[in-house]
């Protein structure tokens, strides 16, 4: 059975974007990926290699009216590889870069590549230019997330009955949170912490000759951290023409927490998100966690509430989604994820995240096995 998309031309590309997010977002907050080098220069250099590498088996209760079973790479993480490196270059400032290249584990294709470089200095933060992330996916899920991030499926992310929104992707990750959305000549500053408080901003030119603002984006971050408490905050103004169709315009802003109960995580979402030449506009409720099962076995669990304005048809969203997650090592995990969205209003129908997958009627469930590795 053929998969119906519902933005064919974009998939792709899409799923790319999202894929180079995840990756350096994972960078940001210092997670280790790889094996470090160290150079003998004159001064001193670290450069590393890191790697992940994701597949699985996907069914999908309707997908354009029918059911389909298939092979499904990038999901939990994308399969790429890339290099991240610093330079010391003194009086606590080091220059930094990160590079990486996206393939398809089942086609072997690959994508391209996901480049920032910029300046990194204890006392003033860091400076990054090029393809970046937003705040509305640096803030409010990897900093809320934080130890939560590699188990939780993105099927959690949001998406369902609201094309009205007028994104690039349709209805898929509206809020920006699941990091669908990348931009291109972007400028990005994060203080460094100072009593558990960090501030970000990204401005992305839409280097549009005679207008500054055409095609532009601005976004800003906080996150706040104080013993097993994270709070976060975020807010995103886009023109992009890669968001947004027709030279619309779209304000995201939410916050949301993660606090720490024993060896479980709890955590909750509010977004807001409005097309401001449409005025749809949809809200979002998220709250879930994660919680240990064995020494090697977590569970997460999530519930997203969204509901639209009138102009966007008033339509509602109801999804719950379930994870298991069993770790060989630190490197290589197994998953199996499940999802139920149900849609209402009329003439709505239900669409999960990732999928790309409209079902034809006002629900859809959607499951997974997968296995990845990070090297």
């Amino acid at each position: 059975m053929n998969r119906q998309s519902e933005e064919p031309a974009r998939n792709a590309a899409g799923k790319q974007r999202r894929r180079r997010a995840v990756s350096r977002a994972v960078s940001s907050i210092g997670i280790p990926l790889g094996l470090c080098l160290a150079s003998t220069a004159a001064s001193a250099q670290q450069v590393t290699l890191y790697g992940t590498i994701d597949t699985g088996l996907t069914y999908i209760s309707n997908s354009a009216g029918g059911k389909l079973i298939e092979m499904q790479p990038n999901i939990m993480w994308k399969s790429a590889f890339g290099l991240r490196g610093s330079e010391d270059l003194g009086g606590g400032t080091q220059a930094v870069f990160d590079v990486s290249k996206t393939f398809n584990t089942s086609t072997g294709a690959d994508y391209g590549f996901g480049p920032s470089i910029g300046l990194s200095n204890d006392r003033w933060g860091t400076l990054t230019m090029g393809q970046l992330n937003d705040f509305m996916f640096l803030s409010l899920t990897v900093q809320r997330w934080g130890p939560e991030l590699y188990s939780m499926p993105p099927y959690n992310s949001s998406a369902g009955p609201f094309t009205s929104l007028g994104l690039t992707f349709g209805s898929t990750d509206f809020n920006g949170t699941a990091g669908w959305y990348v931009f291109n000549n972007a400028v990005s500053y994060r203080s460094p912490t100072i009593d558990g408080l960090t501030i970000g901003a990204m401005y992305a030119f839409g280097n549009v000759a005679g207008h500054v603002g055409r095609g532009a984006t601005q976004s800003y971050g906080a996150d706040y951290s104080l013993g097993p408490l994270q709070l976060d905050a975020a807010y995103t103004f886009s023109r992009s023409a890669d968001m947004v169709v027709d030279g619309g315009a779209l304000r995201n802003w939410g916050f949301g927490g993660r606090l720490a109960v024993g060896s479980a995580w709890l955590d909750a979402l509010y977004t807001n998100t409005r097309n401001t030449g449409l005025g749809t506009g949809v809200q979002v409720l998220s709250a879930g966690g994660q919680f240990p099962v064995t020494r090697n076995t977590v569970m997460s669990l999530n519930y997203h509430y969204d509901w639209a304005n009138a102009a966007a048809h008033s339509y509602h969203a109801h999804q719950i989604s379930a994870g298991l997650f069993y770790g060989f090592s630190r490197r290589t995990d197994v998953y199996a994820t499940l999802t139920w969205q149900r849609a209402s209003g009329n003439g709505a129908t239900a669409m999960v995240d990732y999928t790309m997958a409209r079902s034809s009627t006002a629900s859809q469930t959607v499951a997974r096995v997968g296995i990845t590795h990070r090297f």
